[in-house]
């Protein structure tokens, strides 16, 4: 039985498996912050229990970790008993750090620290959804390229321009990231599939109902079509136009050039399918991004001002009160 919030009936992540032989066993640690995602814990466990059950062999073992070697508890409110504190760590073993989006700034040198410490040591770091930036806070991620969740891509990219930030499922380069979630089933059943065969991992997927199994060349998302329910190829290509043309915002001109129709004929266009103007659209689409950087990192409202495309202060923060009801430095405050 699980409560929210009492230690004393935690979840205890376990490594057992039945009827197998423990030869060439491969280990991964997770360190867990308060706050994580345990749906992402769940879902990189899971494939590797299965590894070990399917095969009959001890192909992997794992254990949680915490900072302190205390309780973790979870967005959700499960918490976790952690097998122990963080401490050095064997070659031979992996460390999956997975963060939470409200991370202790307290504690955060400690575990820079400790973090650069296993690295110097040549142990094999990854992350899995907020965990990536706890290790680009570290400067474990600097010309490296990680796969963020689509949510904190743009802030993660302002926040660590020596970072490449992808789209993809996930990344199984020197750093291993997944932007969480069900990716993390993916990555571990890429690494499994290098490690013991396709066949294997395509076992695992099945005795997990994972009917969509997905590649590092995979997207996490949708196409704009599926995202804003339009099948319109004109106005699908404008709007993936506009999504990638945040920073430096299209032109009216620029926007009908794309839709290959006139200024007059594109405004119809989004008031057939969108109800709104193709500015007014636009204008929403940064706003939001504005929104979100302010919720997830650490940029000065004139830094997000010009992420989102505004020149002037304060015309930003204009629209931002018309559109959200406050200033945007309320935002930061909050943040």
């Amino acid at each position: 039985m699980l409560h929210q919030h009492q230690p004393r009936a935690a979840a205890k992540i376990t490594t057992s498996a039945r009827n197998v032989s423990r030869t060439d066993t491969e280990t991964f640690v997770f360190l867990l912050l308060d706050g994580f995602d345990a749906m992402a814990l769940s879902c990189a466990t899971e494939p590797l229990r299965q590894a070990n059950e399917l095969s009959g062999k001890a192909h992997y073992a794992w254990r949680v970790v915490s900072v302190t070697g205390g309780p973790v508890v979870a967005a959700g409110g499960l918490t976790v008993l952690a097998d122990d504190r963080l401490a050095p760590l064997s070659r031979t073993e992996t460390l999956f750090v997975i963060g939470s989006p409200t991370e202790d700034p307290s504690a955060r040198t400690a575990l820079k620290a400790a973090l650069r410490r296993e690295s110097a040591h040549g142990t094999r770091i990854g992350a899995i959804g907020s965990g990536i930036q706890t290790l680009a806070r570290a400067g474990l991620l600097d010309n490296e390229t990680v796969a963020a969740h689509w949510e904190q891509a743009d802030g993660l990219a302002e926040e660590f321009p020596d970072v490449t930030v992808s789209r993809a499922a996930f990344i199984a380069g020197r750093r291993l990231t997944a932007p969480g979630g069900a990716a993390a089933t993916d990555l571990m059943l890429h690494l499994i599939a290098e490690r013991h065969g396709g066949d294997l991992a395509t076992r695992i997927a099945d005795a997990m109902v994972w009917a969509n199994v997905r590649g590092p060349q995979s997207r996490q998302t949708v196409s704009a079509q599926s995202r804003y329910g339009v099948r319109n190829a004109r106005l699908v290509r404008v709007l993936a136009a506009m999504e990638e043309n945040l920073e430096a915002p299209l032109s009216a001109q620029e926007i009908a050039e794309i839709a290959g129709m006139s200024p007059r004929q594109t405004e119809r266009l989004f008031a057939r399918y969108l109800s709104t103007t193709p500015m007014g659209f636009y204008t929403k689409l940064r706003l939001e991004r504005a929104r979100t950087l302010l919720m997830q990192t650490e940029l000065s409202v004139t830094e997000v001002a010009v992420a989102c495309g505004y020149r002037s202060l304060s015309h930003f923060a204009k629209v931002y009160r018309a559109s959200f009801g406050h200033a945007p430095r309320r935002m930061r405050a909050v943040a």
